[in-house]
């Protein structure tokens, strides 16, 4: 197992740390619109757990229906999926080579989790290559999107750089298609921003409900 100063050394640990550092920047970046632009404190969040927990298009409708600036919301989801693919990705790498570096058992559940639903994709990205593998990540559901979209790349053989290059920017391209679809529902989502947020948070509930029975039961 790779560990301590060797570990990142390598190519994997270097794009740990990449994504880590981006972390630290996020949670800066969080403090300090607490402290100097607290009215937009409860949309980042909202649309940093939205789109974590539903995907890409929750994320976005939560923040046109919020109105906040177009330009900030492409920024900040991007950023938002690039922390999650530079963390993901290089952890998947590792659990796929049999290198735990974390024993946290929901990650390690994920994981496995992830492998099978990368597996099943894998012969059918593997046919169309890149192309197939950007239409992936453009796709805006959970299941799908950048972060399957990195571990499928790393299972059909890409190079970690190619990986994250297509999967990176097929994703800033997605956010910027997807927020232009969305915009079109503007006034729709607006007039139920109330409701839809409390959908969203209701889902939520029901689901980490769900995974606790499952979990005891």
């Amino acid at each position: 197992m790779k560990t301590g100063h060797s570990f990142f050394k390598h190519t994997e640990g270097r794009i740990l740390i990449a994504g880590l550092a981006l972390l630290g920047c996020f949670f800066l970046f969080i403090l300090l619109s607490a402290f100097f632009f607290p009215n937009y404190l409860q949309q980042l969040l909202s649309i940093t757990a939205t789109n974590i927990i539903f995907g890409r298009m929750a994320g976005l409708s939560i923040g046109i229906a919020s109105q906040m600036d177009t330009l900030l919301l492409v920024i900040f989801n991007f950023f938002i999926e690039s922390i999650m693919v530079l963390i993901l990705y290089p952890i998947f790498v590792l659990s796929w080579n049999k290198l735990n570096l974390i024993s946290y058992q929901p990650l390690n559940q994920f994981l496995e989790h992830s492998k099978k639903n990368a597996y099943k994709y894998k012969p059918l990205i593997q046919r169309y290559g890149m192309i197939g593998l950007i239409l992936f990540v453009l796709t805006p559901f959970a299941m799908t999107g950048p972060v399957a979209g990195s571990f499928i790349g790393y299972l059909i053989g890409l190079q970690h750089r190619v990986t994250l290059l297509v999967v990176l920017s097929s994703t800033l391209v997605a956010i910027i298609l997807w927020v232009y679809f969305i915009k079109n529902f503007e006034t729709l989502l607006i007039t139920y921003s109330d409701m839809l947020m409390l959908g969203f948070i209701i889902a939520a509930i029901i689901m980490l409900v769900w995974h606790l029975l499952k979990k005891h039961l």
